[in-house]
């Protein structure tokens, strides 16, 4: 019992280290966090962040892995088996507005797409959120369509090529919206990130109404 406490505690630690590195990056870029800064936002010292991650390089590459594995486990918790493609959908939509700090978030993926160039781990990173992203769209918008549920525009033509095409402007316009909020050039409202892509959803995959 006391084993699983303790067990517990270096867990909750270590994610708060993890998030405070995360704060860190988005606010003053991968380049120029330090040990020290992520020690003032965590609360603790940086001998302890050292005992749990060792150099400044595994932790920052850690926190971005734990970026993408909050996706990760979001979508793994929606089951298609207890869903409706067009709920499943929707809840996916849920899980990228409701997760914490769109501004911060969309600075972070910014980052990361910068550094991908020169971190090759980092483009492993950002590649394996956005083919998690992709797969799950694309199996929720196949079962649709399977099922007749969804009903794709007859104007996109047919096949696997209109479900390329409707699933990659998605995703698009989730890239770009950060992109803009990150860049301040619409608000960090969630809400309304929310309400215009399940709009968009709408449009592109013509839910059938029961």
């Amino acid at each position: 019992m006391e084993q699983e406490r303790m067990a517990r505690g270096k867990e909750e630690k270590r994610r708060v280290i993890l998030e405070a590195s995360l704060e860190c990056i988005s606010r003053h870029g991968y380049e120029a966090t330090r040990l020290r800064d992520v020690s003032e936002v965590a609360g603790v010292s940086i001998g302890v962040i050292q005992h749990y991650f060792g150099t400044r390089e595994q932790l920052l590459g850690e926190a971005l892995g734990h970026a993408s594995g909050a996706l990760v486990e979001h979508f793994a918790s929606l089951d298609p088996s207890l869903l409706s493609p067009w709920e499943e959908l929707r809840g996916m939509i849920g899980v990228v507005c409701g997760m914490p700090s769109l501004h911060g978030r969309g600075l972070l993926w910014l980052e990361m797409s910068s550094l991908a160039r020169r971190h090759p781990e980092l483009r492993e990173r950002l590649d394996s959120v956005y083919v998690l992203w992709d797969a799950h769209v694309r199996a929720a918008v196949g079962r649709g369509v399977q099922d007749g549920s969804l009903a794709l525009d007859s104007d996109a033509g047919s096949g696997s090529g209109s479900v390329d095409d409707l699933v990659a402007i998605f995703l698009a316009f989730f890239d770009g919206y950060e992109y803009e909020i990150a860049s301040s050039l619409v608000p960090d409202d969630p809400a309304l990130l929310e309400r215009r892509a399940v709009l968009l959803a709408e449009r592109l995959f013509r839910p059938v109404r029961a």
